[in-house]
């Protein structure tokens, strides 16, 4: 079977995490997502629990949910060797034997040379990702709001900083999904189908 990589980038509170998860296990491929946080940190010499990104709340304290999506807000996350730490994560892990899926971390731009790659940017209108996060975390309507904001504000500058480039821009993007039309296994089975298609794989394990 041909090895592939896919880069999933996204907005947040559009669920997008999930959509990587279940498409991993469809696919049967490696998923990397807070592992590269973790390797960055070590590497970096980062505290990594400064750091924790994860669409997973760890803490229920409504008061700390600003901190829990924080990563790339630091200056630490600016500096060249944890830069170039990241970097270098995600050349090793792609040069690696099987296919696997990149979530985040700027992984579309630093592999846009390697030859087999799908970069797929999944997003969703703001009044749905509002309805999810003040669901998925018991806010109210404008605490969701704010979270949102300021999240993606968060990823924007840190994608822009490293790329020089906007994070939602079809540069480098094959793929742009809204996930609320199609619903997270409607979004999985129509990438599904496109890594079928183009990468002329006949047949994938589920």
């Amino acid at each position: 079977m041909k090895k592939y990589i896919i880069n999933i980038s996204r907005e947040f509170g559009c669920n997008a995490r999930e959509v990587a998860r279940e498409l991993a296990m469809k696919l049967a491929i490696e998923l990397y997502d807070k592992d590269l946080i973790d390797l960055t940190c070590q590497r970096a010499g980062i505290n990594e629990d400064a750091f924790n990104d994860s669409d997973a709340i760890v803490d229920s304290s409504k008061r700390n949910l600003l901190q829990i999506f924080s990563f790339g807000s630091s200056t630490e996350f600016y500096s060249d060797k944890a830069i170039q730490a990241q970097i270098e994560i995600i050349k090793e892990l792609a040069q690696k034997d099987g296919s696997c899926i990149f979530f985040g971390r700027c992984a579309d731009y630093i592999l846009r040379e390697y030859p087999n790659r799908l970069n797929i940017f999944l997003y969703a209108p703001l009044e749905k990702r509002i309805n999810h996060i003040a669901k998925a975390y018991e806010l109210d309507r404008a605490t969701a709001e704010k979270l949102i904001k300021r999240v993606d504000r968060q990823r924007h500058n840190y994608y822009r900083y490293i790329t020089g480039m906007n994070r939602g821009d079809r540069d480098f993007k094959q793929l742009m999904i809204d996930i609320s039309e199609f619903g997270i296994p409607g979004t999985v089975d129509i990438i599904y189908d496109t890594v079928q298609k183009h990468f002329g794989v006949e047949s994938l394990k589920n």
